[in-house]
């Protein structure tokens, strides 16, 4: 006699994903929002979480709040040698409910990313750009520790 167990994975419906940084270059930024929300959508479907498109069909939802992005920037020059260092900061809130829609946990992640360059010859084009690699590995390190933080 063969006995099949199956575990049904948890339906998650993913809520929205607000962009509340108020200072700096991502102010209003729709994709910034846009970009969290798929990679959260991305990490739980990874942690074998099944997501609806129906809050009222779900076991639980997950809305989050993008608080803070910010990139600091530091130079050092001694000569012809120099080094910048841009360090790329970015704080999301979570909030997990239930069925119901009582909220059952929040938590708030931060992480950053540094990207480092390093010359011996001083060529500074005064560039402002934002690096998008960095910001892409702050904001999926960021996303990856929320997720861990709420679904334990």
């Amino acid at each position: 006699m063969l006995l099949v167990c199956s575990a049904q994975a948890q339906k998650v419906f993913l809520g929205k994903v607000e962009n509340k940084v108020i200072m700096g270059k991502m102010v209003g930024n729709r994709n910034l929002g846009f970009g969290c929300k798929n990679i959260f959508l991305e990490i739980l479907q990874d942690k074998n979480y099944d997501i609806t498109e129906d809050s009222l069909s779900s076991d639980m939802s997950f809305r989050a709040e993008i608080l803070f992005f910010d990139v600091n920037k530091t130079k050092r020059n001694i000569s012809v040698f120099h080094s910048d260092v841009e360090e790329t900061l970015v704080v999301i809130k979570g909030y997990l409910y239930n069925k119901e829609g009582k909220k059952i946990k929040e938590a708030v992640a931060e992480e950053s990313s540094s990207e480092i360059s390093t010359s011996t010859l001083i060529t500074d084009e005064g560039s402002d750009s934002i690096n998008q690699q960095a910001l892409s590995q702050a904001i999926k390190k960021t996303c990856v520790a929320l997720i861990n933080k709420i679904f334990k």
